[in-house]
């Protein structure tokens, strides 16, 4: 409901009081005031209770509008909490405020040109996008051609590829940027520019470029990471970023010592790296791989819900290999625990592979329960399968012997 006149004159009375407890909770009823509480809860904004400061700043949120934007934006000269409390009530009144920082963009103070390119990024409009082109080209201040740059790939403005290439040649931090932002717009058009700083002498340059070809993801601009890939020049650890982003754009690579690296990559990564990895091994049926596979699969608890979609995505992988005798000889390896174990003779149960049912047979009697159920489970799906019953002899070849 909205406050009558003399309630919020009360109110600003009890918000310049005395006792701080008073004070917040007048800054808090007054959100639902309206013009009139703007300009004392600006004043609050620099009470040195944090409670009260805190409490006219979401009042000012909440009472929103054109008014108490025209009115916060001098605070972005003000100290500096002063400052970033203006900053986050103007990023949550919107859009509200664009039309009002259009004349910040050339104000002589370089502080304030950055404040007002951060928010357009963060509100995500601007009506004046030339205006950013040209900063991001002439402000003297790298920060504000950062901001620029930002703002740019925020808004998606393809009209700006041009620029944000030729800012690619500006001070590295800002040609990182201007790489961020390239990415964010998907332009083939910058390919070529991007391309060539796989060779910038620039680790962080390279690997965001490496990553901005990756979001691209053009065939242009994919080539371009599988050449890079080639380079004898190209180090352990970036080539094992190209990889990674040939393979989040959906690309496998065929390259010398891939299957290796990408052993590595699924055995030292974290779970979206092993993702990756498993695409690629699949892809190749590296059986190499499979103990690592299988170990990591049981290290998954099946009933937590997050692993469980993890394990469907390893089942599914490992469906590439078929019945390879290497799947079915992991049933000797001493090495896995029995959860993995489990899980493969489930795997092989679900994937028909009959010929393991002589190795299988050795763990029926195990116990631990877990292998035991899944031995039971899966002799009696591969024997139905078989057409046989239990008791018959396979051969290794998954015959019965009749």
């Amino acid at each position: 409901m909205n406050l009558t006149s003399q309630k919020i004159r009360d109110l600003v009375w009890d918000l310049e009081g005395a006792d701080s407890a008073k004070r917040r909770a007048a800054a808090e009823q007054l959100s639902m005031g309206d013009e009139r509480a703007v300009l004392p809860l600006i004043k609050a904004l620099k009470d040195e209770n944090q409670g009260v400061q805190d409490a006219a700043m979401r009042s000012l949120i909440a009472i929103g509008g054109e008014a108490t934007a025209y009115m916060v934006l001098p605070l972005l000269r003000d100290d500096v909490i002063t400052r970033n409390m203006a900053v986050i009530i103007l990023q949550e009144l919107g859009k509200v405020v664009v039309p009002m920082l259009g004349p910040l963009l050339r104000d002589k103070d370089e502080d304030i040109r950055k404040f007002a390119l951060d928010l357009m990024c963060d509100i995500g409009e601007c009506q004046a996008p030339d205006m950013l082109m040209e900063l991001l080209q002439r402000d003297p201040n790298p920060n504000v051609r950062v901001s620029a740059a930002k703002a740019i790939g925020a808004l998606r403005l393809s009209e700006a590829v041009a620029a944000l290439v030729d800012a690619l040649r500006d001070t590295e931090w800002v040609s990182f940027a201007a790489l961020e932002a390239l990415a964010a717009i998907k332009d083939d058009r910058s390919v070529e520019a991007v391309a060539e700083l796989l060779m910038s002498p620039g680790d962080v340059i390279r690997s965001e470029a490496i990553s901005c070809l990756a979001s691209i993801g053009t065939a242009k601009a994919l080539a371009a990471l599988k050449e890079h890939l080639e380079w004898e020049g190209i180090s352990a650890m970036e080539k094992m970023l190209t990889v990674k982003s040939l393979l989040s754009a959906g690309v496998i690579p065929e390259v010398k010592g891939i299957r290796e690296l990408l052993i590595d990559l699924f055995k030292g990564g974290d779970w979206d790296d092993k993702m990756l990895a498993l695409m690629g091994l699949s892809a190749f049926k590296e059986e190499r791989a499979l103990f690592y596979i299988i170990d990591a699969a049981g290290s998954l608890d099946p009933s937590i819900p997050d692993y469980e979609g993890k394990l469907e995505e390893i089942r599914n992988s490992l469906a590439n290999f078929d019945c390879a005798p290497a799947l079915a000889g992991l049933l000797r390896d001493e090495r896995l625990k029995f959860r993995g174990l489990a899980f493969l003779i489930e795997l092989l149960g679900e994937m028909g592979c009959t010929e393991a049912v002589p190795l299988i047979r050795q763990h029926e009697d195990s116990n631990i329960h877990d292998i035991k159920s899944a031995s039971a489970r899966t002799l009696r799906r591969l024997l139905e399968a078989a057409g046989t019953k239990d008791g018959d002899v396979i051969q290794p070849n998954g015959e019965k012997i009749g």
